[in-house]
């Protein structure tokens, strides 16, 4: 509960921190104790070694002494030994009675040796060992080797040598251990701390950037410098970023152009009521009045049924369902209407509608809604010349297209007719509208995977829109 309470810096490095060091002090101590005992190891196998050479060349001259032949033999070899072999020494016979020992070692007032434990052990085993303290109190290893004669065990031979020096070696490799295992775990210190900061700078970089956004700062991005885990949580955190800030300027443009859009049919509501409120006022201007403000209630009515149905696509509100099987007939059903329109109008309308045409996966509502915009504005947007529509289906696409000869519009403009209230500055003012109809066209195709594409060779040279769907399976 307490690193919760931490930062992800300080968790990171407390944790390599315990790691390192428990895994350095079980390191130090396991490898301390295998190179403890492989010291010890060394200096009794040498200690040994010693003992089995000399033990080897006094078997025959114990043999003479023991049999009362020759007790020059021996003494020759116990000179030596005093000498040359550089350790002390104790001999004694099958039943511990003191042969021969090196000077000043306590055996001088002593015949018989009690059994020792490397005594006990090299009868047994042919040579044995113990470490205990000698008669002036310092650790000591004694090493015994059983001196036999064509099989025939004479005696014990007893090498003996102070530990000191083995533990002297012993800290020696404790202290060398030591210094080898401090660099390492320094080095797991420095890159725990590299890590954790890797980690830790861009989380807070990360934090901190979503503060500004928080208080408005919406141009804020991370600077990516990596493409491992944390860059691609920052190159995710730019996207986020980027469509919160599309979204809440689309947001804003869109309340600003609501409220332009509704505020110009309020203020002739407002006159034009006033202007009925007059008593004076002639019969045919109350009738040119009252039709005006129908209109312009007309013109509010279709804009908030316009937002409303925005709103709804925007909320996923508006799911896409039904499918359109009679395809032919439902297009012409909905081109007989615009037909009329057209020619009301004073314009050619003409239609190329492929006689096998597969069923759609768009509702009927929705396929009406979608042709009602495009047509409406290509009558609309056309004072003289023709309207014409033309659908067909080609490998596995459905296309639908609708062209006029109108107004046009610049090719840089193409990419914005599909932008909430946009109208190009030629149409502004000259035609009725609210701009919304190529969004809400866009946005129901897009629930349906569709697109649709908007071309134009210029201003009066009229405009093509191009729909395509994939048909139903």
């Amino acid at each position: 509960m307490i690193l919760h309470r931490l930062t992800i810096r300080k968790r990171i490095l407390i944790i390599f921190l315990m790691v390192a060091i428990t895994g350095g002090v079980v390191q130090f101590i396991v490898a301390g104790r295998y190179l403890q005992l492989a010291t010890l190891e060394f200096y009794q196998h040498h200690l040994e070694t010693d003992a089995l050479l000399v033990s080897t060349a006094f078997a025959e001259p114990l043999v003479e002494y023991l049999d009362g032949e020759d007790s020059s033999s021996i003494s020759q070899v116990m000179g030596t030994l005093q000498q040359e072999v550089g350790h002390n020494y104790l001999i004694v016979d099958r039943n511990n009675r003191v042969m021969g020992y090196t000077a000043n070692t306590g055996y001088e007032q002593v015949d018989r040796v009690p059994d020792t434990p490397e005594l006990i052990q090299a009868r047994s085993e042919h040579i044995g060992a113990d470490i205990r303290p000698n008669n002036q109190g310092e650790a000591t290893l004694y090493v015994a080797i059983t001196v036999s004669y064509e099989n025939n065990p004479l005696g014990t031979f007893v090498l003996s040598e102070p530990m000191q020096p083995a533990y002297d070696e012993v800290t020696r490799r404790y202290l060398e251990l030591a210094g080898a295992t401090v660099p390492v775990l320094a080095l797991v210190i420095a890159a725990s701390l590299w890590i954790a900061g890797t980690i830790s700078r861009p989380i807070q970089s990360l934090r901190n950037s979503a503060m500004r956004m928080a208080h408005g700062a919406l141009d804020t991005r991370i600077q990516v410098h990596s493409q491992d885990e944390i860059g691609e949580l920052a190159n995710t955190f730019n996207y986020m970023a980027g469509q919160i800030e599309t979204l809440m300027h689309t947001q804003r443009s869109f309340v600003s152009n609501a409220a332009h859009e509704l505020r110009t049919p309020l203020m002739t509501l407002k006159l034009r009521a006033e202007a009925l409120s007059e008593e004076a006022l002639p019969a045919d201007e109350q009738e040119t009045y009252l039709r005006e403000i129908r209109q312009e209630v007309d013109h509010m009515a279709e804009l908030v049924s316009s937002l409303l149905m925005l709103a709804r696509i925007d909320e996923g509100r508006h799911q896409p369902n039904g499918t359109v099987t009679d395809t032919v007939a439902t297009l012409h059903d909905i081109m007989r209407h615009w037909r009329i329109e057209a020619e009301t109008k004073g314009l050619r309308f003409t239609a190329q509608i492929d006689p096998d045409l597969p069923d759609l996966p768009m509702s009927p509502n929705d396929l009406r809604v979608v042709l009602d915009n495009l047509l409406s504005n290509a009558i609309k947007y056309t004072t003289r010349g023709e309207v014409r529509l033309s659908v067909s289906h080609r490998k596995d696409a459905f296309t639908l297209e609708v062209s006029d000869t109108g107004v046009g519009f610049l090719p840089e403009q193409g990419t914005h007719l599909f932008d909430r209230f946009y109208r190009s500055e030629q149409v502004r003012g000259q035609y009725a509208g609210n701009g919304l109809g190529l969004s809400i066209v866009q946005s129901i195709l897009n629930h349906y995977g569709g697109r649709i594409e908007a071309h134009s060779a210029g201003i009066g040279q009229g405009a093509v829109f191009t729909l395509r769907l994939t048909p139903a399976p």
